[in-house]
C-alpha cells in the first residue's frame, strides 16, 4: 500500500516579514515546526504501516530549501521516502497554485492508495489544499477526518466530524483525506531513525521538473494576491440580535464599515 502525506513547515509565532513582497520568505518569527495536523496525519499513516506489512509512506512538502530538516524528521519517524518541491519560482503561490504544483508532482510518483493532508495549517487555516488536490487528481475527498482504518477487503473506513456530530464513511478506492489535529500521541523520532534519516536521499523537484515556467507558477500564476496586511483590534460591544436575515446582514455591514473607518 502506498500512502502519501503532504506536510507543511509552519512558524509557532507570528509572522515578522511583510506579506506584500512575494519574494520574501513567508515563514519566520519563531521556531519552525511541522504543522500539527500534518504531524497527526503522518502518525495515522505510520500506524497503518505498523500493522500492515508492505506499506510505503512518502512525505512531500513544498517549501524553501531550509525545510529539508522537516522532511528528515518525518523520515526519522518512519516514512520511507521524502519529496521536496523547492524553487524560487513557486514563491507567492496561493492555495490553488500550490495545489496545482503538488498535483503535478504527485502524478510523477507511483500511484498512491491514500493521500493525507492536515485539515488546515496554523499559519493560514484555509483548509483548501486537500479538497483542491482531490479535484485536480480526480479522487474522492473527505475533510474533517478524525480517524480511519483499513478493512479486510482493502477499503477505507473513516470517521468524519461535522456540525451534527460524527459520521462513519467508507470508500473502496484511492482517496484524499484532510485530517484534523487529533488528541492521540504523535510519536517522536527514534535515535536509530534519526541516524537512518541522515543518509537517506531527499528527492528535489523544481519548476523545470514539473514543466512549469515563472509565468505559470508563484505570484504570476496565482489568481489571488495579498494586497495588504493590517492588525485588527477587537473591542467589546453590546450584544445585538436580529429578527431576520436581512436585518442581520444590515447590522453586520454597519459593523464592518465602523471597523474599516477605525482602521
Amino acid at each position: 500500500m502506498n500512502i502519501l502525506v503532504c506536510i507543511k513547515m509552519v512558524s509557532q509565532a507570528q509572522f515578522t516579514d511583510s506579506l506584500n513582497d512575494a519574494a520574501t520568505d513567508r515563514l519566520s518569527g519563531g521556531q519552525l515546526v511541522m504543522n500539527p495536523a500534518d504531524s497527526y496525519a503522518l502518525e495515522l499513516a505510520l500506524r497503518i504501516k505498523d500493522r500492515k506489512s508492505g506499506t510505503f509512506i512518502t512525505v512531500l512538502t513544498m517549501a524553501p530549501q531550509y525545510a529539508e530538516y522537516i522532511l528528515r524528521t518525518a523520515l526519522a519517524m518512519g516514512a520511507d521516502k521524502a519529496v521536496h518541491i523547492c524553487d524560487r519560482a513557486f514563491a507567492g503561490s496561493d492555495t490553488l497554485m500550490t495545489s496545482v504544483i503538488i498535483s503535478k508532482c504527485v502524478k510523477q510518483l507511483p500511484p498512491q492508495d491514500l493521500i493525507l493532508c492536515g485539515q488546515k495549517a496554523i499559519d493560514s487555516e484555509t483548509g483548501h489544499i486537500g479538497p483542491q488536490l482531490a479535484a485536480l487528481l480526480d479522487m474522492p475527498c473527505a475533510s474533517n477526518v478524525t480517524g480511519f482504518s483499513l478493512n479486510p477487503d482493502g477499503g477505507i473506513d473513516l470517521i468524519r466530524s461535522q456540525g451534527s456530530g460524527l459520521v462513519e464513511l467508507h470508500t473502496d478506492c484511492a482517496a484524499v483525506l484532510s485530517v484534523c489535529n487529533g488528541t492521540s500521541m504523535v510519536r517522536s523520532p527514534s535515535i536509530m531513525g534519526m541516524r537512518r534519516s541522515k543518509s537517506m536521499l531527499v528527492d528535489l523537484v523544481d519548476a523545470k521538473t514539473l514543466g512549469l515556467n515563472d509565468a505559470q507558477a508563484g505570484v504570476h500564476g496565482s489568481g489571488t494576491q495579498t494586497i495588504s496586511v493590517a492588525e485588527t483590534c477587537f473591542k467589546k460591544r453590546a450584544h445585538e440580535t436580529a429578527a431576520d436575515a436581512g436585518q442581520a446582514v444590515e447590522r453586520i455591514c454597519k459593523m464592518l464599515a465602523e471597523v474599516k473607518g477605525n482602521g
